[in-house]
């Protein structure tokens, strides 16, 4: 499925007709108090940037960044642009701000959105709230070093594509086996292991609260009507 401007003006209609979105499929098998159930009272709010741009290349295009594998949180992985809602800011005020401390260019936003399903994250103890907008082709990127390892263009197409979103609702995805630490006062004591579905692009694997967030935007864009 090519992505057009009607496709992207339909996401901004469905972000604001009220009704309820599409639940994303990218769920982990260990999901209960990491991307469902209660928020804890500790939770920070943050938000993070789903932007869209047209590439010559490739068409519409959402940046994503790799972190170093030296961060606390997240090492590694590949994320969207974002972090912790400041005292007096909006959503899409520290959704945008983060995308230019992170990757040293301003979005440019040409039309905004509106926002996806907001979910919990408890790696980082973080209620996320994915602000969507349409932006300029940006200039050459400037990435924070201490933030941002690459900077990866993907595709809406790829969400698109049968191999990934599933016309017919069979979703393609790996299950990539995760271990975490049992903690108490006296150290790791035991691991626990889930599986988790992802997607691969030009071999970055692309899992958790990043996938789960594209999958419901790709479902919108799947949707008849």
């Amino acid at each position: 499925m090519s992505v057009s401007h009607i496709a992207v003006d339909r996401i901004c209609s469905r972000l604001s007709d009220g009704k309820p979105l599409p639940r994303s499929r990218f769920v982990p098998e260990l999901s209960y108090g990491r991307h469902r159930g209660p928020v804890g009272l500790s939770s920070r709010i943050a938000a993070v940037a789903v932007t869209l741009y047209r590439c010559p290349r490739d068409g519409w295009v959402i940046p994503l960044t790799r972190r170093p594998q030296s961060l606390q949180h997240h090492g590694g992985q590949v994320c969207l642009p974002g972090g912790r809602v400041e005292p007096g800011e909006s959503m899409s005020e520290a959704a945008f701000r983060e995308f230019r401390e992170e990757l040293g260019v301003n979005a440019n936003v040409l039309q905004r959105c509106g926002e996806l399903s907001p979910l919990y994250v408890c790696a980082s103890n973080n209620f996320v709230h994915p602000v969507v907008a349409v932006i300029d082709r940006p200039d050459p990127w400037k990435p924070d070093p201490v933030e941002v390892d690459q900077v990866i263009a993907l595709p809406v197409a790829h969400l698109t594509e049968s191999r990934f979103a599933g016309l017919t609702g069979a979703v393609s995805q790996n299950q990539w086996v995760k271990r975490r630490g049992v903690m108490t006062d006296a150290g790791e004591v035991d691991q626990l292991r889930f599986s988790a579905p992802a997607f691969d692009y030009q071999g970055h694997l692309i899992w958790g609260a990043t996938a789960l967030i594209l999958d419901q935007l790709a479902q919108i864009l799947l949707e008849e009507g």
